[in-house]
């Protein structure tokens, strides 16, 4: 697993809201992925591989191209790592005072 957060520049003038992008590359299909639920919403783009992502109680499919938006506040991650290479883009958004 490679999780990539570079500087990340702010343009526009303060304000609440928190954006973390992250490039995440997982390399092994055994990669045991913990489950992650937090505050915000959180948006994910596929850029290579296949992967399922579970949301809640749902489990969707995802190949190069895919996106999904949802609140965070559910237990959410990868399930199952399918290709030999998987990379996504997360962007995470939250309240600056969260």
């Amino acid at each position: 697993l490679h999780v990539r957060s570079r500087r990340q520049r702010q343009m526009c003038k303060e304000t609440a809201l928190k954006v973390e992008p992250c490039l995440i590359t997982v390399t092994s299909r055994d990669y045991d992925f913990p489950d992650f639920q937090h505050k915000g919403v959180e948006f994910i783009y596929m850029l290579k591989g296949e992967m399922d992502y579970y949301y809640g109680t749902e489990i969707y499919h995802f190949q190069k191209g895919d996106s999904i938006y949802f609140d965070s506040d559910k237990p959410h991650g990868p399930k199952k790592i399918i290709s030999d290479e998987c990379q996504f883009l997360t962007v995470i958004c939250s309240n600056n005072s969260d």
